[in-house]
């Protein structure tokens, strides 16, 4: 049993990153990785790493088909905490826009980033929220 122990520790202190420092991955890069192997992202979506190194921090944009806000370009910024999932990731819209649920400074209004986030929610859903609010616009001014 204690060579077990002491194999299994030996085998910890061999990892090392490619600086090589010891580097433990934190849950929040663990739960990123894993939502953005599994993402989908909708044909009027696409993703920017700026650091390929750093998951934490990306850039989606938005070019909605259809609706009040067709042929635009909206840029946001994801900043995931080391909370993550436990905590929302931020987000702020990059384009000035006049939109009911984006602000003068960027920030989004999105129940499912604020309150009504849950720790089972994933990056998907955040995008997927963030193209309804191009749509729902136009559902809304032509009822």
């Amino acid at each position: 049993m204690i060579k077990l122990y002491s194999l299994k520790q030996h085998k910890k202190d061999g990892e090392t990153t490619k600086s090589g420092n010891q580097k433990k991955a934190s849950a929040a890069h663990l739960r990123i990785t894993k939502d953005l192997n599994e993402l989908t992202l909708p044909k009027t979506c696409t993703t920017e790493f700026p650091d390929q190194d750093d998951l934490l921090n990306f850039k989606l944009t938005i070019c909605p088909d259809e609706g009040s806000y067709k042929g635009g370009k909206f840029n946001f910024s994801f900043k995931v905490g080391v909370n993550y999932p436990h905590e929302p990731p931020k987000v702020k819209c990059e384009t000035t826009v006049y939109h009911p649920n984006i602000d003068l400074d960027g920030n989004v209004c999105l129940n499912i980033l604020r309150e009504d986030w849950k720790p089972v929610l994933t990056i998907n859903s955040v995008i997927y929220g963030l193209q309804y609010l191009f749509l729902v616009i136009y559902l809304f001014m032509f009822c």
